[in-house]
C-alpha cells in the first residue's frame, strides 16, 4: 500500500519555496504548485504569506516585468501576453493593469522589422507572399488583425520602396 504523507513542517516548506524562488521569479500559483506537492496546504498557505510579506512573490511585479521583457525582447501582442501571464497564474485583474498602455502598433512593427527586411530579400518579394507571410508571423505573436494589416502595410510601403 502506498501513501504519499505530505508533511507539515512550515520551516522545510518555506525552505523548499525559497529555494524555488531563488533561481528566477515565480508567481503566487507557481509556487503553490510545487511547493504543495510536498507539504500540506495550511502550511503551503502560511509559507506564501511569509514570502509576500518579505517582497520574494509579487504577481502584479512579476507580470509588470513579464510584459517589459517581452516588449523589449521580443515584442508580443496584448492577447498572447495575456495568455502567456494567465498560464503563470496571474489574476485578470492584475494582467489588465500590465498591459494598460501596451502600444500594440509599436510592438508589431518591431517584431515585423526584421522579418520584413529578409522576406523582401528573398526572390519572391511580391506584395501578396509578403502581407501573407508577415501577416501569419505576427498573427503568431498575438497581434490583432487591425494592428497587424495596419503593420503589414506600413512595412511593405518602408521596404518595398528602396528596393
Amino acid at each position: 500500500m502506498e501513501t504519499s504523507e505530505k508533511s507539515d513542517s512550515y520551516p522545510d516548506a518555506l525552505r523548499v519555496a525559497l529555494r524555488y524562488v531563488s533561481f528566477k521569479p515565480r508567481t503566487v500559483a507557481e509556487v503553490r504548485r510545487r511547493v504543495g506537492r510536498d507539504f500540506d496546504q495550511p502550511v503551503v498557505e502560511q509559507a506564501l504569506t511569509s514570502l509576500k510579506r518579505y517582497g520574494y512573490l509579487d504577481d502584479a511585479e512579476y507580470a509588470n516585468q513579464w510584459r517589459k521583457s517581452r516588449d523589449r525582447r521580443k515584442p508580443r501582442g496584448a492577447s498572447l501576453i495575456r495568455r502567456e501571464l494567465r498560464a503563470r497564474g496571474i489574476a485578470e485583474p492584475i494582467i489588465d493593469d500590465a498591459l494598460e498602455g501596451l502600444d500594440e502598433f509599436d510592438a508589431a512593427y518591431r517584431a515585423g522589422e526584421r522579418r520584413a527586411r529578409r522576406l523582401l530579400s528573398s526572390d519572391q518579394a511580391g506584395f501578396e507572399v509578403f502581407r501573407r507571410r508577415m501577416w501569419d508571423y505576427l498573427q503568431r505573436r498575438g497581434f490583432r488583425s487591425g494592428v497587424t494589416r495596419d503593420t503589414v502595410r506600413r512595412l511593405w510601403a518602408e521596404n518595398s520602396a528602396g528596393g
